[in-house]
């Protein structure tokens, strides 16, 4: 569970950053913020599809929680081809991230608040599933498990401030 609430720390950063941004006077770094998020929710969403909901399906008796969780990303599948096919100066570019950051984010709500609250109750094996999230997520980005946990202990550690010493916030050494 605690790689799926990284990522979606991830996102919401991003979309913070985002918004900070005037698209039309960065669109470089517009459309690098964008290609990451999206890289990031596709292989998020691989995940949950592949190993998360099916083992919510069976450890949880309510169909409609999780139907309306592949709802969800049905829509951000959508926002995610769209945008794909878009550069940052055509219109509404802008506007379907934002609306998909959106959908994200309530969809984050849910999740963080109703479906793994449950499936704790429900005792999921969290440790069997996320070691299966780890070797499919370095699948599907190219890397290996062991790559993936020393980034993400990496990521743990404070950075070296301007005089060495270690700053508030942590170090980005990866996008997953």
């Amino acid at each position: 569970m605690a790689a799926l609430k990284d990522d979606h720390k991830r996102v919401k950063k991003a979309f913070r950053d985002f918004k900070k941004l005037d698209v039309n006077e960065d669109p470089a770094r517009a459309e690098a913020l964008v290609q990451q998020v999206l890289d990031e929710l596709t292989v998020h969403a691989a995940l949950e599809e592949e190993l998360l909901y099916p083992a919510a399906r069976e450890a949880l008796d309510d169909e409609q929680l999780l139907d309306e969780a592949e709802v969800e990303r049905e829509s951000m599948h959508g926002f995610i081809d769209q945008l794909r096919g878009m550069t940052p100066v055509e219109d509404k570019y802008a506007a379907r991230f934002t609306v998909l950051c959106e959908y994200v984010l309530h969809h984050v709500k849910e999740e963080e608040g109703e479906m793994f609250p449950r499936l704790d109750e429900a005792r999921l094996e969290w440790e069997d599933l996320a070691a299966q999230m780890d070797e499919r997520r370095a699948e599907l980005t190219g890397s290996s498990a062991e790559e993936g946990d020393e980034a993400e202990a990496a990521e743990a550690a404070p950075a070296p401030g301007p005089r060495g010493r270690a700053d508030a916030a942590p170090a980005r050494t990866r996008a997953s």
